[in-house]
């Protein structure tokens, strides 16, 4: 009987119960088959997520240098430096670097910063005694700055001044501060109540870089408003830069001032901020002071090559700083000095 037809609407004709179940049960397993599918597609995209959080960077030839040296060394007035004497020795040259972590060296040896670089690559050129000393301080803005240079710098009867400028120096002196207490209280807050979607490894992996590129977006965003014309900020650099040009006038010291890129940024034509160095460049000119963009001289690099340790640390390496140092001398091929004092005629005697 149940090879027998099964008449349902005279009208329509009629189906077959057996061949209904075989078309039931391929159906099934069919279904089943594609549900295997998209569980070993899930299974692969969350190894995958477990292998990309567990990754280590390729590492360079030099190791980040963490904790107590990444300060050492403090001299007696307060800053990553060796002990000098403000009378300057008979036959020495000075240069008195001023600036934030960049040029403190945050990640590096303090030998491998580009001040120091940059005294032992005078002195070998020069065939005479140079000296540099560093007055950097991490965190602080173009202001503060300033005020180093008005109260400090010209006790060591400095030849030249250096100024090192990174774009967030526009900044309020906490905003950078806040910024980043926010985000560690945000980071915190999420790993002591995750949502169950973050257990997977590959949601993670997701979510992180997502949200990874919203923060670069902000950020860009964030420096770029520094920079509009009649912004705060910039009001501040450009007064703060006059101020320390004008000191360096009536002292008829050399006064340069060196500009970082940003680095978590493609260094090409895709940089962010060219036109912000352009600005920069402009207010340096109209403060008469000589400007070093380094941007040129990392063009078309990766930026992870250069950096302390990838997104963790982007802080110029000592790839970054030995370059740097390489743009500076270049620019002080050309800048007139002052003649070193001779020494003085030996009394007259009668």
């Amino acid at each position: 009987m149940t090879d027998e037809p099964v008449w349902t609407d005279p009208e329509r004709g009629y189906y077959d119960q057996r061949s209904h179940s075989k078309a039931r049960r391929r159906g099934l397993g069919e279904a089943l088959l594609l549900l295997f599918g998209m569980s070993l597609a899930a299974l692969a995209l969350e190894g995958l997520g477990w292998v990309a959080e567990r990754a280590q960077p390729a590492k360079g030839g030099y190791s980040p240098v963490r904790g107590r040296r990444s300060r050492e060394p403090v001299n007696s007035a307060g800053y990553r430096d060796v002990e000098h004497l403000q009378a300057k020795a008979p036959g020495v040259r000075r240069v008195v670097f001023v600036g934030d972590s960049f040029t403190y060296g945050a990640g590096v040896l303090l030998d491998d910063t580009y001040p120091k670089r940059t005294e032992r690559a005078l002195s070998s050129s020069r065939s005479e005694k140079w000296e540099s000393i560093v007055m950097a301080v991490p965190g602080i803005n173009t202001e503060e700055e300033a005020k180093i240079v008005e109260n400090e710098v010209f006790a060591y009867s400095p030849d030249v001044v250096v100024l090192g400028y990174v774009l967030n120096d526009a900044e309020a002196p906490d905003a950078a501060e806040r910024r980043r207490a926010a985000d560690w209280t945000e980071a915190e807050t999420l790993k002591q109540s995750p949502p169950l979607w973050r257990r997977s490894a590959f949601l993670r992996l997701v979510a992180d870089r997502l949200h990874a590129g919203l923060e670069n977006r902000r950020r860009i965003q964030n420096h770029l408003a520094l920079y509009r014309d009649g912004a705060p900020g910039f009001r501040a650099v450009r007064k703060s830069i006059d101020a320390m040009a004008t000191r360096c006038r009536e002292k008829n010291v050399p006064f340069l001032v060196v500009l970082f890129p940003l680095f978590a940024n493609p260094l090409d034509e895709g940089y962010p901020f060219a036109s912000v160095h352009e600005k920069m460049a402009a207010a340096c000119r109209s403060a008469g002071v000589t400007f070093v963009d380094l941007l040129p001289y990392y063009q078309g690099m990766d930026w992870r090559l250069l950096v302390v340790e990838g997104a963790r640390d982007e802080h110029p390496n000592e790839i970054a700083h030995r370059i740097a140092a390489q743009a500076l001398i270049r620019a002080l091929e050309s800048t007139p000095l002052q003649p070193m004092p001779g020494p003085r005629p030996p009394p007259q005697t009668r």
